[in-house]
């Protein structure tokens, strides 16, 4: 399959077959603007498809609630499903609790292992989407 890639400021984003990837980059400041720049850009790179999203977060800089809210309630529709990529065991333990605090509004899974993630997010449909001009 075609390798679409992009990037802004705080992320690298491709298709990977069946998922849509973000990859934060490091050293970088995550604010509610750049937040929603983040899923702009990465709403334009899928076109008119809604992919299961693989979020790599391993680099992720600190953010605020306000951050991680907005993500959670699955802006714009889009993603169909979310594997979120950390660490280490830690790291998947504090996320899973921050995941229990902000309930995504579609399916989530912490993972460690990005194959793991891939495979869970096969379970998940691309879906067409208006896209408005």
């Amino acid at each position: 399959m075609t390798k679409i890639e992009g990037e802004n400021d705080w992320v690298w984003i491709e298709i990977k077959g069946h998922y849509l990837c973000t990859r934060f980059k490091p050293n970088t400041t995550l604010t509610l603007d750049a937040a929603k720049k983040i899923i702009y850009d990465a709403l334009a790179i899928a076109g008119d498809k809604t992919y299961p999203v693989l979020t790599d977060i391993r680099d992720m800089p600190p953010h605020n609630k306000d951050v991680r809210d907005y993500f959670a309630s699955d802006p714009e529709n889009s993603a169909s499903a979310n594997a979120i990529l950390v660490s280490s065991s830690i790291s998947r333990i504090l996320a899973n609790f921050f995941l229990s605090i902000n309930r995504p509004n579609i399916p989530t899974r912490i993972f460690t292992d990005q194959a793991k993630a891939a495979k869970w997010l096969e379970m998940f449909p691309i879906k067409q989407r208006k896209v408005l001009v």
